[in-house]
């Protein structure tokens, strides 16, 4: 399978460290594991949204809600018109024959369309929202059930791109670059998850993130080198260089660990992509 040959260069030969260099204080440094978006953000990154781009639908939105708030708040309770014995403690504003009454509860059947039209208003705006989002993505490679390349938070233009950009990090961070004679052998069978949302520790933005993962039929003679190695590179870390790491300390990340144990229950086909 040819692989592009368009891309960002990563200087693999200069850039990339030995085992040793990437240690610090005696420890390995996979760089940050960005964190969900937190719900509060989420929700005022999307009202800021719709305030921008859906201004006016609000107005009349909430000119509709205060005239229907008002209405409720001047009727009186939907009492069934089934009088007691003495008339005289019926309110005024009671319904005094069953139409009456049905038309009365018909309001309020309306104002829960209102409510339903609503939901369905802001499903809209945050799929736009979502879409309108900064794209990273993940790459996985494993070779007999272990990591052997990993790209993390990767900025994605496109996710039609997901697969083809996706074989191109892998192979700059392989070497192949330099040896196009040289292609990446993997499986077929190429699975993708739901995409998440994610933000971004150096600017505080939420980004859309999407994970993509491979199975290599065998090892490119650039990592036959390292074994027991994984290339690794984390593009959210202010070293975003490849490095050689460990396995054990790479297939620890929960994100490593979800496609090394096969929950692969929520995946599709990247061919087409999900939607939400």
């Amino acid at each position: 399978m040819d692989l592009p040959k368009d891309g960002p260069s990563t200087n693999q030969t200069n850039d990339r460290d030995t085992p040793q260099s990437r240690q610090k204080n005696g420890q390995w440094d996979l760089g940050p594991d960005l964190k969900p978006s937190p719900l509060l953000k989420r929700g005022k990154s999307i009202f800021v949204y719709a305030i921008k781009n859906y201004l006016i639908q609000i107005i009349i939105m909430v000119l509709a809600l205060l005239m229907l708030g008002f209405a409720i708040i001047n009727w009186d309770v939907l009492l069934m018109p089934i009088h007691p014995q003495n008339p005289t403690a019926i309110p005024s504003a009671t319904p005094s024959n069953w139409a009456d009454w049905w038309m009365r509860v018909q309001s309020f059947l309306g104002m829960g369309t209102l409510l339903v039209a609503l939901f369905v208003w802001y499903s809209r705006i945050r799929d736009n929202w979502e879409d309108h989002l900064p794209k990273r993505m993940s790459v996985f490679f494993f070779y007999l059930g272990k990591p052997v390349i990993i790209c993390r938070y990767v900025w994605l233009a496109n996710e039609d791109d997901l697969r083809a950009w996706g074989q191109q990090v892998a192979a700059q961070a392989a070497d192949n670059e330099q040896r196009p004679e040289q292609r990446l052998k993997f499986s077929p069978e190429i699975k993708t998850r739901n995409p998440g949302l994610i933000i971004s520790e150096r600017d505080n933005t939420i980004c859309r993130h999407y994970e993509i993962c491979f199975q290599l039929n065998a090892l490119p003679p650039s990592l036959i080198k390292e074994s027991g190695m994984c290339r690794y590179q984390n593009f959210a870390s202010e070293d975003n260089r490849v490095h050689p790491v460990p396995q054990e300390l790479v297939a620890a990340l929960s994100e490593v660990s979800y496609w090394q144990t096969g929950r692969e229950h929520d995946c599709v086909s990247p061919d087409k992509p999900e939607q939400i």
